[in-house]
């Protein structure tokens, strides 16, 4: 090496027996483990804020964080109470409604049952009672007129047959002749009212009562149809007011819940941060007088008590890391505090860093720290240094050392003045060191960086 040795032996490092850990570093942003966003629910985006906590203030569970308008729903909720009070008396007016109406269909139904047994009880009187007996009075008053009429025809008879034989009276003749004569009146006036009677009277009369059985059946049919109808209609009047009754309450209960979103507490004790984003044309914070939109956020509640950071590992490095690894956090802002954590979360899908060169590729991993520490808070820049494995008397070499080309590892062993391309098969390694496990021995010197071409012997095989 002539001249150039003194600087060739800074440029040459032997192989020594060590231990040393491997560790993966990253860079991250502290959040907190349980974060809530704070928003109007309300569907409105015409109610104001009336209060607003201050930015950066710690809050306690179920502390007011925002105050909103409440007047439009107080109005609303009293509103609506009036109308269900209403419509409650509307409903108690129209179920008793339906309840008299029933009866009244009752009533008339009873009543049109009883005329209409009272038509069938009036057509068995005639057909098995009045009509039979009529007939039968009136053929024995035609068959009593027939006696007395031939009764009196035997008689005069007599008076004849005593003419012959010479007794002859004719004053008691003359009498016999005009009797029988009004008997024969009478008889001929009997007949004809029987015929009369069981001919025309009486068939008529059935008719009649037939009839009337017949109407008080129409009229039966016809009551209950009409009371059908008339309960129908007044249960459907009866639903309608029900059906208002109920979308009023529904519609009190939303004002009601609407009414209580217009106190917003915070779910857990945290630290108020005023989120910004664009408010009328500007980006800035919320503040007092602004219209609440629903679902835009106005302010951000960290529970800095369990703190996570979120950070990103290369893909070369994701097989040394594992759930519940542990992991050492510093903090930019407190350089001298050092935070144990545990790797509670590891991405499956790798996502390019446009900061990085082309197609190197990370994957999202979340450690959480053991403890809380109030100083700390989202956002702040965070360290990880995760503990991957460790190296133990292992014999080793600085990675510089270690070269590679397409078939294998190899490095430049120094003999005599000279260097020796030589195979190796290595391990596993740190940021420092590498663990050789064939082709060095221990003190082996080797070259950090590629000797002169003409220094180089042969390519060991």
């Amino acid at each position: 090496l002539g001249t150039d040795s003194e600087q060739w032996d800074k440029k040459l490092v032997h192989t020594h027996i060590r231990s040393f850990p491997i560790e993966i570093h990253t860079l991250g942003t502290l959040d907190a483990v349980h974060a809530h966003m704070v928003s109007s629910s309300i569907r409105s985006d015409e109610v104001k804020i009336i209060y607003l906590v201050d930015d950066g203030t710690h809050v306690s569970q179920g502390d007011i964080l925002v105050k909103l308008d409440p007047t439009r729903f107080e109005e609303k909720v009293h509103a609506l109470k009036a109308e269900i009070e209403a419509l409650s008396a509307a409903v108690k007016a129209g179920e008793q409604m339906l309840e008299w109406e029933k009866n009244n269909v009752a009533g008339e139904l009873k009543n049109g049952e009883y005329q209409l047994k009272i038509a069938r009880l009036d057509l068995k009187k005639l057909v098995e009672g009045d009509a039979p007996h009529e007939i039968i009075q009136r053929e024995e008053a035609a068959k009593a007129a027939r006696e007395n009429m031939d009764q009196y025809a035997s008689y005069l008879d007599e008076l004849n047959a005593l003419k012959q034989q010479g007794y002859d009276y004719p004053a008691e003749t003359s009498l016999a002749r005009k009797k029988l004569a009004e008997l024969e009146g009478v008889y001929q006036s009997a007949v004809v009212k029987l015929e009369t009677y069981r001919d025309h009277i009486f068939p008529l009369l059935k008719e009649m009562a037939i009839a009337k059985v017949e109407k008080a059946k129409q009229d039966l049919i016809q009551i209950q149809k009409l009371g059908t109808s008339r309960i129908a209609q007044t249960m459907a009047d009866l639903e309608a007011i029900r059906a208002k009754l109920t979308s009023a309450e529904k519609a009190l209960q939303k004002a009601e819940t609407d009414l209580s979103k217009t106190t917003i507490k915070a779910p857990f004790s945290g630290i108020a941060i005023l989120y910004e984003t664009y408010r009328s044309g500007e980006k800035r914070k919320p503040r007092v007088g602004d219209l609440a939109i629903q679902n835009q956020p106005l302010l951000y509640l960290p529970d800095i008590s369990q703190m996570l950071v979120k950070t990103r590992v290369r893909e070369i490095d994701l097989h040394k890391i594992a759930l519940d690894q542990e992991a050492v956090v510093t903090v930019d802002a407190y350089p001298d505090k050092k935070y144990a954590g545990r790797i509670n979360f590891i991405g499956s899908l790798a996502a390019n860093r446009s900061e990085y060169r082309a197609g190197e590729k990370y994957f999202g991993v979340t450690v959480r720290l053991n403890d809380g520490d109030m100083r700390l808070r989202p956002g702040m820049t965070a360290r990880v240094s995760i503990q991957a494995d460790h190296v133990l008397n292992a014999l080793t070499l600085p990675v510089q050392a270690v070269f590679k080309d397409t078939d294998h590892n190899y490095c430049y062993l120094y003999k005599g003045g000279w260097f020796k391309k030589t195979a190796i098969h290595i391990g596993r390694h740190n940021a420092d060191y590498i663990e050789v496990i064939s082709g060095l021995n221990e003190n082996d010197a080797v070259s950090l960086v590629k000797p002169d071409p003409d220094k180089i012997l042969s390519v060991d095989s």
